[in-house]
């Protein structure tokens, strides 16, 4: 069953208009061209995965997605560059953020994502190195400097409706941010899976409490392959400056450090001051495609 009724190698650039609205109609019965752009912080495959080795290069991408799952429909990879502003700090990633996912659809149209069952993280990102450091302090020595790595603590949520009529978060990341510092020890985050920062990320404009103003994303440009059971994405951007940062925990021997870390950093951060953005490209692939690709079994 293709995804896409359109030919291989079409592109469709994004348009952001009433239009679009009027074609979510026909797009419902394609659920995976939809979730494919929900995908704006997601995975490529390492080079030495022996499932990458295996696979054709423009499905390499997908070959950490659990397809031994039988339950699992589709493949879910992007790779993005994400901004990170908390309160007056900002955070830009210099290496992409990756995501891989298998998904499973419910009754109700949704999807439940799996993660990869071959020891990938769901989601990696390189450290990010914090302005200022431990103390904020612009050319403070060395051994104050501090990195900062997104993580996720929960399983991503997708809404297909939301991707096409850019009304609502497209997809909802559970993360923290894992502090590394000598001195702050190896469990210092930001956030935690108890109280994870939530990014709610939208294609289409935020409505952020004050001081922030609204932010608009885009679905991006989209390209069909493999008889349409292949769609990407070129330029796809996720936004969110609405969402509140907690404070951190785990910094230092008992956390002595964490009222620090919240000072100098002026955590928690409530909403209207912070602002995700992940860009990049995504893609989503018939878990049946991947699995002869593999000479798997057909599930069921």
């Amino acid at each position: 069953m293709s995804l896409c009724p359109v030919a291989d190698g079409h592109r469709t650039p994004a348009k952001r208009s009433r239009s679009r609205r009027s074609r979510v109609a026909a797009v419902l019965s394609i659920p995976a061209l939809c979730v494919a752009l929900t995908a704006s912080s997601a995975g490529v495959a390492s080079a030495s995965s022996p499932r990458a080795a295996t696979l054709p290069p423009g499905l390499a991408e997908f070959a950490h997605c659990p397809v031994d799952n039988p339950d699992v429909t589709l493949c879910l990879a992007a790779s993005d560059i994400g901004t990170f502003t908390i309160n007056s700090t900002t955070l830009t990633e210099t290496s992409p953020i990756i995501l891989s996912l298998g998904l499973i659809q419910k009754n109700n149209g949704s999807y439940k994502a799996v993660l990869p069952d071959d020891g990938t993280p769901a989601m990696t990102a390189a450290p990010i190195q914090v302005p200022g450091g431990l103390l904020g302090t612009p050319g403070s020595s060395r051994r104050y400097a501090v990195t900062a790595t997104p993580q996720l603590v929960g399983l991503p949520v997708f809404s297909l409706d939301n991707l096409l009529t850019g009304d609502g978060p497209a997809m909802t990341l559970p993360t923290d941010v894992m502090l590394r510092n000598p001195l702050l020890g190896k469990d210092c985050t930001v956030g935690s899976p108890s109280d994870p920062d939530t990014l709610a990320l939208t294609d289409g404009t935020t409505d952020p409490p004050p001081p922030n103003l609204p932010i608009t994303g885009s679905i991006g440009t989209l390209t069909v392959a493999y008889g349409g059971r292949v769609v990407k994405t070129k330029g796809t951007s996720l936004v969110n400056n609405s969402y509140a940062v907690p404070g951190a925990s785990g910094c230092g021997p008992y956390g002595v450090l964490d009222s620090l870390v919240d000072f100098v950093r002026g955590l928690p951060s409530v909403g209207g001051t912070n602002a995700a953005i992940l860009s990049g490209t995504s893609g989503l692939a018939e878990a049946s495609l991947i699995r002869q690709k593999l000479d798997l079994p057909p599930a069921g």
